[in-house]
């Protein structure tokens, strides 16, 4: 089977795990997230989808990601008060339980489709994986994002007029 029809398998194996409420995010161009998207879609390309690369791909942008979430932490850390400090520890003990859970998850939808034989056998590993990723890549954006928070100028919001002419 041609590796293009396959893909076409994974796309209602990865749809019921994404949360409805994602929205996309962007990452600064100069930030690792952005990097690790841009070279897992590369490595994929490189590889062309073949089941065992991509795998290998997926894998290395899990570690990428999980190292991501750890540097990302590391600097709010260095940046944060002593109030938000204690409020990012019990975040990330909390994301770590949902992270466990999620991954749970994944493990055991992935290992349904493959009991009930659904979807591509040579893909589904692959499918795994990408589950896998969006947990780590999920949290790494969220940290990207509080940091961005932090950098960010405060914007003043132009006066407008509270009352405005009416015209005769």
């Amino acid at each position: 089977m041609p590796t293009l029809p396959k893909l076409a398998c994974l796309l209602p194996i990865l749809f019921p795990l994404m949360p409805l409420h994602a929205q996309p995010l962007t990452l600064s161009l100069n930030e690792g997230g952005h990097d690790i998207a841009h070279e897992f879609d590369a490595c994929l390309a490189d590889v062309q989808w073949q089941p065992a690369p991509a795998l290998n791909c997926a894998r290395n942008a899990e570690t990428r990601w999980a190292e991501e979430v750890e540097r990302l932490g590391a600097r709010l850390d260095k940046v944060l008060g002593r109030e938000a400090r204690l409020a990012l520890e019990s975040s990330q003990a909390a994301w770590e339980h949902g992270r466990a859970a999620d991954l749970a998850l994944v493990e055991a939808y992935h290992g349904q489709l493959a009991e009930a034989e659904l979807g591509d056998p040579d893909l589904l590993p692959v499918a795994r994986q990408l589950h896998r990723n969006a947990v780590w890549e999920q949290r790494a954006r969220y940290l990207r994002r509080l940091l961005d928070g932090l950098s960010e100028p405060a914007r003043e919001a132009p006066l407008e007029p509270r009352i405005r002419a009416v015209s005769d």
